[in-house]
């Protein structure tokens, strides 16, 4: 009896590390009101091998998604952890943002600890100074390669507005708040931008 004991809670500890280990979340982030700023989705997958990540993401009253002339959210993928993988991203009618990373190959994430995706948002022009809470809505998904699911449910991320640029400078573990790295509106980073619409530092930008 003893053992079978011993043997339940190292299982239940084996499974408490397993689930830590294979997350995602949130960076943090600072705004202006009427500004705009990237809020990255980051992935630690230092235990499971995992191909495949489905999440949607709510943004509190105050923030919206920044958009294209087409509708599409813009949302830029870090291609070191995710270079074999394509993201679908959607604006739903509620506001949210559904995102769904995979390979059609079933490839693997890049292992480690870091970003997959930034996503822009803006802060409304009155929306008041504080701290404001982005998160998942209901079970969001992480696939291995074995076409095992985990499960995470209520990550969350902090979005400061602030009228002080001070905080803007860093965010979170450091890195800038700015990108001066130019994407086009698929995501793909550019060597220079052309003519068109491509996306600089966060905020959308016409050459011509």
């Amino acid at each position: 009896m003893k053992r079978i004991y011993i043997l339940l809670i190292s299982m239940l500890v084996w499974s408490a590390v397993k689930a830590e280990d294979n997350t995602f979340y949130f960076t943090d982030a600072a705004i202006m009101p009427g500004q705009t700023a990237n809020i990255q989705l980051c992935m630690r997958n230092v235990a499971t091998d995992l191909t495949c990540l489905e999440a949607e993401i709510q943004l509190p009253e105050g923030l919206s998604l920044v958009v294209d002339e087409a509708g599409e959210p813009v949302v830029t993928q870090i291609r070191n952890r995710t270079a074999s993988h394509e993201i679908l991203a959607n604006a739903l009618d509620n506001g949210n943002l559904k995102v769904l990373i995979s390979s059609i190959n079933a490839d693997l994430f890049g292992e480690g600890d870091g970003p997959l995706l930034n996503f822009c948002v803006q802060a409304e022009e009155d929306v008041l100074p504080g701290e404001y809470t982005v998160e998942t809505v209901g079970e969001s998904l992480l696939v291995n390669n074995a076409a095992e699911a985990f499960y995470s449910v209520g990550v969350t991320g902090n979005v400061l507005v602030t009228d002080d640029p001070t905080p803007i400078k860093t965010i979170g573990n450091g890195q800038q708040t700015t990108d001066d790295k130019i994407y086009n509106l698929a995501g793909q980073r550019v060597g220079k931008a052309k003519n068109g619409i491509f996306i600089k530092g966060g905020k959308k930008e016409l050459h011509r």
